[in-house]
């Protein structure tokens, strides 16, 4: 019985943790609609280091994780910043606050218009806009009236705003949508791929994955075609190779679209920039760039790599194994989370641990909830 309610108390801890990490489209916490959404709590955040010693009190309502020196923290129902000595820097007065992005934090004011802030909060881009989204190789999705378009870092309208949907910019080329069509648009607002797909996903390795009547091909970045439309499912490019699907099962082609690996996989996803996690037969392995196993397939489930180890189950315990497959710590864990910063969280029958590299304790937090070090230091909430 003590055993099934230890195991109770952790699934609901990783349960409400997911919760209070709900995100929107950039990874940052979705806003409150009017101020007295948030009310006063008892529960504070503060921040530790790592060593599990207390460097900013737990007296915040809320609070993200550091991001370039500043994080943003709320009192009452208002978003402001402080920094690593946990002194404000800009004073909580905003309906929203989000991380810094290439040295600009976006911000909503209760007026419900959005800007950027540098990092001495002093205004980079005046509140104007209905909703924006975090900068990208230099510039912003912003939303006027109900219609997306882009700006960059002086705040300048570089595409108009005439799209329904706008996605962040990557290898110089941005995903918008309009009236349920996507294409990819460059820096200066031209077409590369017209607006005539029902999905295209952002480009990766120099390609593109784009859906037309129910099958996936590819397009370069020059918006030429170079993998027919085949595949009822496909997935990016990495280290040259990406898993397609054919007959239920997922295979990996090369950038010719030529098979490399037959299809014998019920599921594949990126383990980490050179490594994929597969399914097989109802078991889980992990096979390298070329899509070859390098371990057995006699695991129940296996997580993707973070700082070059990744999370294995075994008897319905986790434990980790490294990038060649060895195991680093036996299945002993409750839960994992992946390693931040060189320690992660893992449930015990003793409570929620920090352990290194090596699966050594570091230590004991002793709060009620304690999420991954970023810039050094970790939230937690007692």
């Amino acid at each position: 019985m003590k055993l099934r309610i230890s195991c109770f108390f952790f699934l609901s801890l990783f349960f409400f943790s997911c919760l209070s990490d709900s995100t929107d489209d950039n990874g940052n916490v979705t806003p409150p609609l009017i101020e007295d959404d948030f009310p006063e709590t008892r529960l504070k955040w503060g921040f530790m280091n790592k060593d599990g010693r207390e460097v900013i009190p737990a007296q915040y309502d809320d609070a993200d994780n550091f991001m370039q020196g500043r994080a943003a923290v709320r009192m009452g129902a208002k978003w402001g910043y402080i920094d690593r000595n946990g002194e404000t820097v800009i004073e909580p007065r905003f309906r929203a606050a989000y991380a810094y992005k290439e040295g600009l934090a976006r911000v909503t004011t209760f007026s419900d218009k959005t800007g950027f802030m540098d990092i001495n909060g002093i205004w980079g881009i005046e509140p104007r806009y209905d909703e924006a989204k975090d900068f990208s190789e230099g510039m912003a999705a912003i939303v006027v009236g109900d219609s997306y378009g882009y700006i960059n870092e002086r705040g300048q309208m570089i595409i108009p705003h005439e799209y329904d949907k706008a996605y962040p910019f990557m290898e110089g080329l941005a995903v918008v949508e309009r009236s349920r069509l996507y294409g990819v648009l460059n820096k200066q607002g031209e077409f590369v791929i017209p607006l005539n797909y029902k999905k295209i996903h952002v480009p990766k390795e120099g390609l593109i994955r784009v859906k037309q009547d129910g099958m996936y091909g590819y397009f370069n970045l020059e918006g030429e075609q170079v993998i027919d439309f085949k595949f009822p499912m496909a997935k990016d490019f990495q280290q040259g190779y990406a898993p397609v699907k054919e007959n239920s099962l997922y295979g990996f082609i090369d950038k010719d679209g030529e098979w490399v690996t037959e299809p014998v996989y019920q599921n594949l996803w990126s383990a980490n920039d050179s490594l994929w996690c597969a399914e097989k037969n109802g078991r889980f392995g992990v096979l390298n760039a070329k899509g070859e196993p390098i371990t057995s397939f006699t695991f129940e489930q296996i997580y993707s790599y973070s700082e070059g180890l990744a999370g294995y189950r075994v008897n319905d315990r986790w434990g980790y194994m490294d990038v060649n497959g060895e195991i680093i710590t036996p299945p002993n864990y409750i839960l994992i989370w992946g390693h931040k910063e060189g320690l992660a969280r893992v449930a015990t029958d003793e409570g929620i641990f920090f352990i290194d590299t090596k699966g050594k304790k570091a230590f004991h937090p002793m709060k009620r909830d304690v999420r991954d070090f970023q810039d050094g230091l970790a939230r937690f909430q007692e």
